[in-house]
């Protein structure tokens, strides 16, 4: 790919050349330091000149060959030679959803959550997140997307308003709480509006994780129930991975939740093991994710390397000949 400037600059060149050439051949040959010399033909007809003639022949033939051969690869590597490249790059087709109980008992829990799921997404690369909050109703916090930069925005947002209950950043309590919906903690019918956050179900095969955070402690009358939630989103192709607090005195709620994350293929985990979030991280990742093409890009690349070679080896040639002429 030559540009219109180089084009332009081998014009130029070139009509230099052609000038240079005329006024070398229109000077007159007493003007270029030739003196009339008697009995001349003698001496041409020496074989030591005939040879030394013919040798200066050959060796000015031979330096502009070589000139000639510089002077196209100088211009080829003005005109810096490029090579289109089009390529489909690889991306994963991982969706993680990140489904957080906005009760009371749960708002502290979720602000160390959230802080984990911020460090998690510096390991993503071409996978896509989104975040759900419930208790009453459930509520998208926003969707499924691979716009790492406002997914953080979001969800730092989002830990402002757990760490002042709502006081600032995201309000989580009247979106999730309407007055028309009695009760509060309704697990069931939050993970469900966690799995209808899935799109593509019939376009790609991908691998879908949910991470929910919650006790469990049902506190009304749920549209699902949890059992019944796991089979959606068995049917929808969903692992749940459950991540709760500790209940010493109130096990059976647990042992639900467990239960529910295992029928998806999940995982469960308790809180008080500190490294309950990275272990789940380690294992949504884990987790096969298909890979597909992405959108074709067209890249070019410089490929100067042979002409300023060529350019270089034609110098060396050169000097050579001058040196072995005595030029």
């Amino acid at each position: 790919m030559v540009t219109t400037p180089m084009l332009w600059l081998a014009i130029v060149l070139a009509v230099l050349a052609l000038a240079a050439l005329l006024v070398a051949f229109l000077i007159p040959a007493r003007s270029r330091g030739r003196t009339p010399v008697a009995y001349l033909s003698r001496l041409t007809a020496l074989p030591a000149y005939v040879r030394a003639r013919r040798r200066l022949l050959l060796g000015s033939l031979a330096g502009l060959a070589v000139l000639a051969l510089t002077a196209v690869f100088a211009l080829a590597g003005v005109a810096r030679p490029t090579v289109q490249e089009t390529i489909s790059p690889k991306r994963h087709l991982r969706d993680v959803m990140l489904c957080l109980d906005v009760s009371g008992s749960m708002i502290s829990y979720d602000a160390e959550i959230i802080e984990s799921y911020i460090e998690m997404i510096d390991s993503f690369d071409g996978e896509r997140i989104g975040m759900s909050i419930f208790n009453a109703t459930g509520v998208t916090v926003f969707p499924l997307t691979d716009d790492y930069d406002m997914a953080k925005e979001f969800l730092e947002d989002a830990h402002a308003g757990f760490t002042s209950y709502g006081t600032e950043g995201l309000d989580f309590i009247a979106p999730t709480q309407p007055p028309v919906v009695t009760g509060s903690s309704l697990i069931g019918d939050g993970l469900v509006n966690c799995v209808e956050s899935f799109d593509r179900l019939d376009e790609e095969e991908r691998s879908r994780s949910i991470i929910l955070a919650t006790d469990n402690e049902l506190a009304g009358e749920p549209l699902f129930t949890m059992p019944e939630a796991a089979d959606h989103a068995v049917e929808r192709g969903v692992r749940v991975y459950a991540l709760a607090p500790s209940r010493y005195y109130f096990p059976a709620p647990l042992e639900e939740l467990e239960a529910a994350a295992e029928t998806t293929e999940g995982e469960f985990h308790s809180m008080s093991d500190g490294r309950a979030v990275d272990r789940i991280v380690t294992s949504v990742q884990a987790t096969e994710a298909a890979l597909t093409d992405g959108r074709l890009v067209t890249l070019f690349h410089d490929r100067p390397v042979l002409p300023l070679a060529g350019t270089g080896i034609g110098v060396l040639a050169l000097l050579v000949l001058v040196w072995r002429l005595r030029l």
